[in-house]
């Protein structure tokens, strides 16, 4: 544990070596646990545009029959119970499908994850 938390570069004196036998284990295992989820939201975050495009790439060559999801081309696994697209975004996009303000390729990339 003290290797993977000198590799975070905490600059917070609690966590050099002098201090670290005192720590509690479940303090140091939440620190690092968090850490790693937070690294994942922020690779995951950096691997969207990517992953859209891969799914762009599916659906042209895999026909109206292709159902791929983004997950599927994601470094890491989503948080089930997060919601991917917020309501008020949801609505926003409606909206500007119903008053036609998109182009028809935008319409299709986004249509199946509105509902």
């Amino acid at each position: 544990m003290f290797c993977q938390l000198t590799s975070l570069q905490l600059s917070d004196p609690l966590f050099q070596a002098a201090n670290f036998s005192r720590l509690p284990v479940k303090l140091l295992a939440d620190v690092l646990r968090h850490y790693y989820e937070t690294m994942q939201r922020r690779t995951n975050a950096s691997s969207v545009s990517t992953a859209k495009l891969a799914m762009v790439v599916c659906s042209a060559l895999g026909g109206k029959g292709n159902r791929t999801k983004l997950d599927q081309f994601l470094p890491f696994e989503l948080n089930d119970g997060a919601e991917s697209i917020k309501q008020n975004t949801k609505d926003a996009l409606q909206w500007a499908l119903k008053n036609e303000r998109m182009p028809p390729a935008i319409v299709g990339m986004i249509g199946a994850e509105l509902r």
